[in-house]
C-alpha cells in the first residue's frame, strides 16, 4: 500500500513539474506593413528570448516583402498528358 501511495505522489509531482515548465512564451514584431507573432512552450533554456524575438522579426520581414510572381513556380499537381489523336 505504501508503494502505491509513493508512486502516486511521485507521479503527481512529475505532472506538476511538467505543468510548470509548459508556460507559453511569445514574441511579436511589426514592420509597419506586416505583423508576426511567434509562440513556443519550450523553456527559455532551449529557446532563448532573443532567438524567439529574432524569429518574429524574420517572419514579419518575410511577410512584408512584396512578391512579384517572377520566381519559380512549383506545383504538386501532375501535368495533364496530351490527348491521343482520334482514330477514324
Amino acid at each position: 500500500m505504501k508503494a502505491a501511495v509513493f508512486a502516486f505522489a511521485l507521479g503527481l509531482t512529475g505532472a506538476l513539474v511538467l505543468a510548470a515548465c509548459s508556460k507559453e512564451r511569445k514574441a511579436e514584431a511589426d514592420t509597419g506593413t506586416a505583423e508576426a507573432t511567434v509562440k513556443t512552450e519550450a523553456p527559455a533554456s532551449l529557446v532563448p528570448d532573443a532567438q524567439l524575438q529574432q524569429q518574429a522579426e524574420q517572419a514579419a520581414a518575410a511577410a512584408s516583402t512584396p512578391v512579384d510572381g517572377s520566381g519559380p513556380v512549383t506545383t504538386t499537381t501532375p501535368p495533364v498528358p496530351p490527348a491521343a489523336p482520334e482514330k477514324k
